[in-house]
């Protein structure tokens, strides 16, 4: 099993939401679409989507439901093989705290996005209570997945995440967290609380943030 090959049902997780988000038959870019766990729900609602991958053996596998699969680094691509001002949704979905430059590939992604375009990023938050204690005590050990994934290169807290959509040319239209999810109640009265106490504290007790940004034109 690849490492991202997963999508988590969870109402209040990142996949449901950016699934939930696109409606029917639009143009998606999805970048680092891993095995095409988003992009394969999205091509049941009839969206033209073109996937960004590196790994090879992830591409191969979401290949059968885009159009079109970029099997490269996407911090080398300067040029994409549509117009200008092409897709409706650009998805940037836990990829881009793994990148050195996420400023400049935001910057070339942009120009692909039509004028009423969105693009929607999810991003780890640093601030989230447990890596806070886990600082206190002194230790900050990455893992091989999470918050402290050991290939993330970025760290965002709330306003650090809305920044970096401002500085590359998007003004956020939307913000959304993702709380850590309850043994045995992923969804249901207790989550929705959890939800919302998440949604006052952000920085303290979301775990992932989700940014809905337009182009500023």
């Amino acid at each position: 099993m690849l490492k991202y090959d997963i999508f988590n049902q969870n109402p209040y997780a990142t996949h449901m939401k950016i699934v939930q988000t696109i409606g029917d038959n639009n143009k998606v870019l999805e970048v680092g679409c891993s095995t095409g766990q988003i992009s394969r729900r999205l091509y049941k609602k009839n969206c033209e989507i073109i996937g960004i991958e590196l790994d090879e053996n992830a591409s191969k596998i979401a290949s059968a439901y885009c159009k079109k699969l970029i099997n490269e680094d996407v911090e080398s691509i300067e040029y994409l093989p549509v117009p200008e001002k092409y897709f409706d949704y650009i998805i940037c979905s836990d990829v881009l705290e793994h990148l050195k430059s996420p400023e400049k590939v935001l910057e070339t992604l942009r120009k692909y996005l039509k004028d009423d375009g969105r693009i929607i990023v999810s991003l780890p938050n640093i601030a989230y209570w447990k890596i806070r204690f886990k600082l206190l005590k002194g230790s900050f050990d990455y893992e091989e997945t999470g918050i402290l994934d050991k290939t993330h290169l970025k760290f965002f807290t709330a306003k650090t995440s809305k920044d970096l959509l401002k500085r590359t040319g998007f003004e956020v239209t939307n913000f959304d967290i993702v709380p850590k999810a309850l043994p045995y109640f992923s969804e249901g009265y207790l989550m929705k609380i959890k939800y919302k106490i998440s949604k006052i504290f952000p920085n303290i007790f979301a775990t992932q943030f989700i940014i809905i940004g337009k182009k500023i034109v």
